[in-house]
């Protein structure tokens, strides 16, 4: 499941938003694009994507962010995977800015799946080796590669 879901990831070298919400818009809009759901259930993920936020960030600490939302709506689990070298305040449990973002967005029938994701995803967050490499992969087909490499390390 993860070899696939690295595969179909949307690879975001740099995202233009300034702040959270800003990223989550784009952020969805990537994984909208790239098949994930139909465009008219963006609204309503995204508001879900926000409401999450105000429970409780998913700054995970360590200059990464984990934003996850589950849909009837959502045709296929999907990773959006982004950079933002200047930093965002992402309120994370550390209180330093996100640099590294993970966006899954999953089906509601899989939850399952969903949790596998993100244990994964947890996994890379806390190898010093992967952010630091991810931050300085020149493009989208190095950060895939990154994410290639580093999931037999932690674990799929």
């Amino acid at each position: 499941m993860i070899a696939k879901l690295i595969d179909a990831a949307t690879m975001v070298g740099e995202l233009l938003a300034t702040d959270k919400k800003g990223a989550l818009e784009e952020l969805l809009g990537h994984a909208e694009a790239g098949g994930a759901f139909p465009q008219k259930a963006q609204k309503a993920l995204q508001k879900r994507l926000i409401d999450r936020e105000a429970i409780g960030s998913t700054g995970l600490g360590n200059t990464v962010a984990v934003p996850h939302v589950k849909g009837d709506e959502v045709k296929q689990t999907s990773l959006v995977l982004a950079r933002c070298k200047k930093g965002l305040d992402w309120q994370a449990i550390d209180g330093r800015p996100v640099h590294s973002v993970f966006l899954l967005v999953s089906p509601a029938t899989q939850p399952e799946g969903h949790l596998q994701c993100l244990r994964w995803i947890a996994g890379l967050a806390r190898s010093a080796d992967f952010r630091r490499f991810l931050l300085d992969a020149k493009d989208g087909n190095a950060m895939r590669d990154l994410l290639r490499e580093m999931s037999g390390k932690v674990g799929s």
